[in-house]
């Protein structure tokens, strides 16, 4: 009698490999299920490390517009701006927050000399940092720093165009403000520039508005 035949006619060598199939497919099965709750307890450990980081971001923003109409070098002028500045916080406690803040500018205008009229457009921009300390619910103090990078127009002409040329400008604000302190909220602020010079033309005080949510 073959070994083959020996297999099949013993009821007790068929219920063995039965079992061991089963042993098979149930380790497998277990080995399956545990490997994806380990996988689910780490991307429940890092959403959780995700979330505890980022409950602490608060997030704000304003909006710029300007109507300007006055002489620059002997030339009528007319000014639109339209900008947007959006800032992110980070709570380094309840009162304390740190974060970056950028500002784009876009501004149209146009100029007259009596004779012609010649377009203007440019685009601004700023880079800086911030540090807010906020007290009494509704108010906190702001302090900043920014490089502006901004076009100017001597106002001569130059191939029957203005001549502009660009530059950088520091800021170092130190000021007050008053926010609802909501979830949403709105903001007005009002700061002081220390490193506008005193033959400037623009004011060194600075007055902005714009909203936050998680401030």
């Amino acid at each position: 009698m073959s070994e083959t035949t020996l297999t099949k006619s013993n009821p007790i060598i068929l219920y063995f490999n039965k079992l061991i199939r089963l042993f098979c497919l149930v380790g497998c099965l277990v080995f399956c299920l545990h490997f994806d709750a380990l996988a689910q307890v780490k991307k429940a450990k890092k959403t959780k490390e995700k979330s505890e980081w980022t409950k602490d971001l608060w997030y704000g923003g304003g909006v710029n517009l300007g109507f300007s109409s006055d002489y620059y070098n002997g030339l009528q002028s007319n000014y639109f701006v339209f900008g947007i500045s959006p800032m992110v916080g980070y709570k380094l406690n309840s009162v304390i927050s740190v974060g970056p803040r950028i500002s784009i500018d876009w501004t149209i205008a146009k100029f007259n000399d009596g004779f012609q009229s010649y377009k203007y457009n440019s685009v601004d921009y700023g880079l800086g940092v911030f540090a807010r300390f906020k007290f009494l619910d509704n108010l906190f103090a702001h302090a900043e720093y920014s490089q502006l990078n901004e076009t100017y127009t001597t106002g001569y002409i130059v191939n029957n165009e203005l001549e502009k040329f660009r530059q950088w400008r520091a800021i170092a604000l130190l000021g007050l403000g008053y926010t609802t302190n909501q979830i949403w909220s709105y903001e007005i602020n009002v700061n002081y520039n220390f490193l506008e010079k005193d033959k400037s033309y623009r004011l060194p005080i600075i007055y902005r508005a714009g909203i936050t949510y998680n401030f």
